[in-house]
Protein backbone atom coordinates (compact mmCIF):
# COMPACT_ATOMS: atom_id res chain seq x y z
CA UNK A 1 0.00 0.00 0.00
CA UNK A 2 1.67 3.37 -1.41
CA UNK A 3 1.38 6.53 1.18
CA UNK A 4 -0.66 8.04 -1.44
CA UNK A 5 -3.54 5.37 -1.36
CA UNK A 6 -3.07 4.94 2.20
CA UNK A 7 -3.38 8.61 3.10
CA UNK A 8 -6.66 8.94 0.53
CA UNK A 9 -7.87 5.96 2.39
CA UNK A 10 -8.02 7.52 5.95
CA UNK A 11 -9.23 10.90 4.24
CA UNK A 12 -12.32 8.97 2.61
CA UNK A 13 -12.94 7.42 6.11
CA UNK A 14 -12.96 10.59 7.61
CA UNK A 15 -15.04 12.02 5.38
CA UNK A 16 -17.32 8.38 5.37
CA UNK A 17 -17.67 8.62 9.33
CA UNK A 18 -18.20 12.44 8.93
CA UNK A 19 -20.97 12.47 7.13
CA UNK A 20 -22.33 9.56 8.86
CA UNK A 21 -22.79 11.66 11.77
CA UNK A 22 -24.40 14.73 10.81
CA UNK A 23 -26.53 13.02 7.58
CA UNK A 24 -27.63 9.96 10.91
CA UNK A 25 -31.45 9.68 10.39
CA UNK A 26 -32.70 7.06 12.81
CA UNK A 27 -35.86 4.50 11.84
CA UNK A 28 -36.74 2.73 15.49
CA UNK A 29 -33.50 0.94 16.15
CA UNK A 30 -32.36 1.23 12.65
CA UNK A 31 -30.59 4.47 11.35
CA UNK A 32 -30.35 5.92 7.49
CA UNK A 33 -26.55 7.66 6.96
CA UNK A 34 -25.18 8.63 3.31
CA UNK A 35 -22.05 7.42 4.26
CA UNK A 36 -22.00 3.94 1.80
CA UNK A 37 -22.50 7.08 -0.78
CA UNK A 38 -18.72 8.27 0.06
CA UNK A 39 -17.71 4.56 0.61
CA UNK A 40 -18.52 3.67 -2.86
CA UNK A 41 -17.32 6.52 -4.67
CA UNK A 42 -13.89 5.97 -3.12
CA UNK A 43 -13.74 2.41 -3.69
CA UNK A 44 -14.57 3.02 -7.23
CA UNK A 45 -11.83 5.07 -7.26
CA UNK A 46 -8.98 3.04 -5.17
CA UNK A 47 -10.42 -0.39 -5.87
CA UNK A 48 -12.89 -2.55 -3.59
CA UNK A 49 -9.81 -3.73 -1.26
CA UNK A 50 -9.35 -0.23 -0.06
CA UNK A 51 -13.23 0.10 0.01
CA UNK A 52 -13.80 -2.81 2.19
CA UNK A 53 -10.63 -1.50 4.25
CA UNK A 54 -12.83 1.54 4.15
CA UNK A 55 -15.54 -0.19 5.54
CA UNK A 56 -13.95 -1.51 8.25
CA UNK A 57 -12.40 1.66 9.70
CA UNK A 58 -15.84 3.49 9.57
CA UNK A 59 -17.52 0.71 11.27
CA UNK A 60 -14.90 0.38 13.38
CA UNK A 61 -14.84 4.04 14.43
CA UNK A 62 -18.59 4.34 14.90
CA UNK A 63 -18.56 1.16 17.44
CA UNK A 64 -15.68 2.82 19.67
CA UNK A 65 -17.31 6.26 19.77
CA UNK A 66 -21.42 7.23 19.26
CA UNK A 67 -22.31 3.35 18.58
CA UNK A 68 -24.79 1.94 21.63
CA UNK A 69 -24.95 -1.49 19.84
CA UNK A 70 -20.93 -2.83 19.99
CA UNK A 71 -19.63 -5.45 18.40
CA UNK A 72 -23.34 -6.46 16.91
CA UNK A 73 -23.74 -2.74 15.28
CA UNK A 74 -20.14 -3.51 13.88
CA UNK A 75 -20.64 -6.27 12.65
CA UNK A 76 -24.01 -5.34 10.78
CA UNK A 77 -22.81 -1.89 9.13
CA UNK A 78 -19.53 -3.63 7.98
CA UNK A 79 -21.51 -5.84 6.56
CA UNK A 80 -23.77 -3.90 4.61
CA UNK A 81 -21.56 -1.58 3.87
CA UNK A 82 -19.04 -4.37 1.79
CA UNK A 83 -22.77 -6.55 0.37
CA UNK A 84 -23.24 -3.02 -0.99
CA UNK A 85 -20.45 -1.33 -2.47
CA UNK A 86 -18.74 -4.73 -3.84
CA UNK A 87 -21.36 -5.34 -6.42
CA UNK A 88 -21.05 -1.70 -7.40
CA UNK A 89 -17.00 -1.97 -7.84
CA UNK A 90 -17.50 -4.87 -9.53
CA UNK A 91 -19.71 -4.20 -12.27
CA UNK A 92 -18.50 -0.25 -13.07
CA UNK A 93 -14.64 -1.70 -13.11
CA UNK A 94 -16.05 -4.35 -15.21
CA UNK A 95 -18.55 -2.56 -17.67
CA UNK A 96 -18.87 0.60 -16.28
CA UNK A 97 -22.46 -0.24 -15.34
CA UNK A 98 -22.69 1.18 -12.30
CA UNK A 99 -26.44 1.65 -12.21
CA UNK A 100 -26.58 -2.01 -12.29
CA UNK A 101 -23.96 -2.61 -9.59
CA UNK A 102 -26.03 -0.60 -7.49
CA UNK A 103 -29.19 -2.48 -8.12
CA UNK A 104 -27.42 -5.43 -7.29
CA UNK A 105 -25.82 -4.09 -4.49
CA UNK A 106 -29.42 -3.00 -3.08
CA UNK A 107 -30.44 -6.59 -3.40
CA UNK A 108 -27.44 -7.78 -2.02
CA UNK A 109 -27.27 -5.56 0.87
CA UNK A 110 -30.82 -6.35 1.81
CA UNK A 111 -30.56 -10.13 1.33
CA UNK A 112 -27.29 -10.12 3.82
CA UNK A 113 -29.06 -7.92 6.10
CA UNK A 114 -31.87 -10.20 6.32
CA UNK A 115 -29.96 -13.46 6.96
CA UNK A 116 -28.19 -11.75 9.46
CA UNK A 117 -30.19 -10.04 11.16
CA UNK A 118 -32.30 -13.54 11.61
CA UNK A 119 -28.91 -14.53 13.22
CA UNK A 120 -28.84 -11.24 15.17
CA UNK A 121 -31.67 -9.47 15.91
CA UNK A 122 -32.76 -12.25 18.38
CA UNK A 123 -29.95 -11.89 20.22
CA UNK A 124 -29.28 -7.93 19.89
CA UNK A 125 -33.02 -6.65 21.24
CA UNK A 126 -33.63 -10.10 22.96
CA UNK A 127 -37.16 -10.74 20.60
CA UNK A 128 -37.78 -14.05 19.81
CA UNK A 129 -37.33 -15.60 16.49
CA UNK A 130 -41.23 -14.57 15.36
CA UNK A 131 -40.87 -11.44 16.05
CA UNK A 132 -37.53 -11.04 14.12
CA UNK A 133 -39.25 -12.44 10.80
CA UNK A 134 -41.90 -9.89 11.53
CA UNK A 135 -39.80 -7.38 11.88
CA UNK A 136 -37.93 -8.36 8.94
CA UNK A 137 -40.71 -7.85 6.68
CA UNK A 138 -42.42 -4.96 8.05
CA UNK A 139 -39.19 -2.47 8.77
CA UNK A 140 -35.61 -4.11 8.00
CA UNK A 141 -35.65 -5.28 4.91
CA UNK A 142 -38.01 -2.54 3.07
CA UNK A 143 -35.82 0.16 5.33
CA UNK A 144 -32.61 -1.81 3.31
CA UNK A 145 -34.29 -1.58 0.32
CA UNK A 146 -35.11 2.19 0.76
CA UNK A 147 -32.14 2.94 1.94
CA UNK A 148 -30.09 1.42 -0.95
CA UNK A 149 -32.16 2.69 -3.31
CA UNK A 150 -31.37 6.70 -1.37
CA UNK A 151 -27.80 6.18 -1.73
CA UNK A 152 -27.90 4.59 -4.76
CA UNK A 153 -29.50 7.40 -6.49
CA UNK A 154 -26.91 9.93 -4.70
CA UNK A 155 -23.97 7.67 -5.87
CA UNK A 156 -25.44 7.72 -9.67
CA UNK A 157 -25.54 11.47 -9.26
CA UNK A 158 -22.69 12.55 -7.53
CA UNK A 159 -19.91 9.57 -9.06
CA UNK A 160 -18.83 11.44 -12.30
CA UNK A 161 -18.05 14.83 -11.43
CA UNK A 162 -16.44 13.67 -7.62
CA UNK A 163 -14.20 11.09 -9.73
CA UNK A 164 -13.58 13.89 -12.32
CA UNK A 165 -12.98 16.53 -9.69
CA UNK A 166 -10.62 13.85 -7.61
CA UNK A 167 -8.80 12.78 -10.54
CA UNK A 168 -8.26 16.53 -11.54
CA UNK A 169 -6.50 17.11 -8.10
CA UNK A 170 -3.88 13.93 -9.24
CA UNK A 171 -4.42 12.29 -5.82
Amino acid sequence: MSTKKLTVTALISCLAYLTMIVFKIPVQFLSYEIKDVIIAIGAIYLGTPYGIIICFVVALIEMITISDSGIIGFLMNFIASISYIIPICYFYNKKQAILKGIIIGTIFMSLSMFIFNIILTPIYLGVPLKDTVKLLFTLITPFNIIKGAINGFLIFILYKPLLKAIRKTNI
